[in-house]
């Protein structure tokens, strides 16, 4: 089995996939520009990479290093991970017989009446997609994708990738008793961060120890607005964007994703999960099936801040349940996201595909 992997900067679980497929005795080919630590796992793996980035989503050097990969060593399947990899290969695979499979994180975004859909997900061309959350996987159905050419991957993950030392509150400026709430994202207005501040701004009075933290750039103004109007900015802890983001998450007692829509399987739940944080998510997309539809995290209605005041204030007040819950939380991630389930289910998709080529 042959692999041609267009992922121009792979995340962990995306590297550790295509480096167990590779243990597995594939052939498997990177295109893109993975950071250093994906770089030495994928090496480690005898994955063979190509630097290169897809400028577009009409990349014509793209394209002609993907037909020129593909004849030199015999691909059998074109696996894209983004927009740009993907309709950059539909194009560039015209008249060439190969399997070119695509990745789809997100729910939404596709139409029929727009022509570019009809270049990626929507392009007969694609003849299957990974999709991250069982949601996912629904509205590529809704959106008139057979059965047959969707399959239901998680990204998995491994706990021990998260093990790492205490963290020092006074580092960051956070009380010690504080009590914090997280919440790590792209601070857009799709990710509910005004529902969360107003949610947090009603219990200010009522917890005096509470304590907001946000990772993550600011990419929406509204959003910058609500931030400036918090009533309380020495009880508002904004980090920005952090490379280190991921291991920042232990410094909060609860982690909140409070998306109002099109959320497929947030990454930074699933890494506060991993270190024993306890979830609070809005009934949204994959979410769900993150916490185990509230088995390991609580979930709350979506655009209601008075809903998810009441998880913060459920959590804050029983520390025995938020325990049990970052335990719970923990597992999860270890039991239903693990890493090696993964790759043995993209290692049978896969295969499957092949067989079916050599049948046809």
């Amino acid at each position: 089995m042959r692999i041609l992997a267009l992922t121009p900067t792979p995340d962990r679980p995306e590297a550790a996939i295509l480096a167990g497929l590779s243990r597995s005795g594939a052939h498997v080919h990177v295109v893109g520009s993975p950071a250093t630590l994906q770089r030495d796992l994928l090496n480690e793996s005898g994955v063979k990479i190509t630097d290169f980035v897809f400028r577009s989503r009409f990349d014509l050097r793209g394209m002609r290093l993907i037909r020129t990969l593909v004849r030199q060593h015999k691909i059998d399947i074109v696996y894209a991970l983004t927009n740009r990899a993907l309709s950059t290969a539909v194009i560039g695979l015209t008249g060439i017989p190969v399997r070119l499979v695509a990745y789809r994180g997100t729910v939404g975004h596709l139409s029929w009446f727009d022509p570019s859909c009809w270049l990626t997900y929507l392009n007969p061309r694609v003849y299957m997609t990974l999709c991250v959350s069982r949601a996912v996987e629904d509205y590529m159905l809704s959106m008139g994708i057979s059965q047959e050419r969707l399959a239901l991957v998680y990204k998995g993950h491994d706990i021990a990738w998260y093990e790492s030392d205490a963290l020092d509150r006074a580092e960051f400026g956070i009380p010690k008793d504080a009590f914090v709430v997280g919440c790590t994202a792209v601070m857009r207005g799709v990710k509910g961060v005004d529902d969360l501040l107003a949610a947090v701004t009603m219990l200010l009075q009522e917890i005096p120890n509470l304590h907001l933290l946000l990772i993550g750039s600011v990419k929406d103004p509204e959003i910058q607005a609500h931030i400036d109007a918090f009533p309380r900015k020495d009880r508002l802890h904004l980090l920005g964007f952090r490379d280190d983001a991921t291991r920042l998450q232990r410094l909060a007692d609860v982690t909140v994703m409070a998306s109002k829509s099109r959320e497929g399987l947030p990454k930074s739940i699933i890494e506060a999960m991993a270190q024993g944080v306890p979830p609070i998510v809005t009934a949204v997309g994959g979410m769900p099936e993150l916490v185990g539809h509230g088995s390991a995290g609580l979930m709350v209605e979506p655009m209601n801040p008075a809903s998810l005041a009441s998880g913060i204030r459920t959590l804050h007040n029983n520390a025995h349940y938020r325990q049990s819950l970052g335990i719970a939380a923990r597992q999860r991630i270890s039991e239903a996201f693990n890493i090696n389930d993964s790759i043995s289910r993209v290692e049978k998709i896969f295969s499957k595909l092949c067989a079916d080529t050599q049948r046809s």
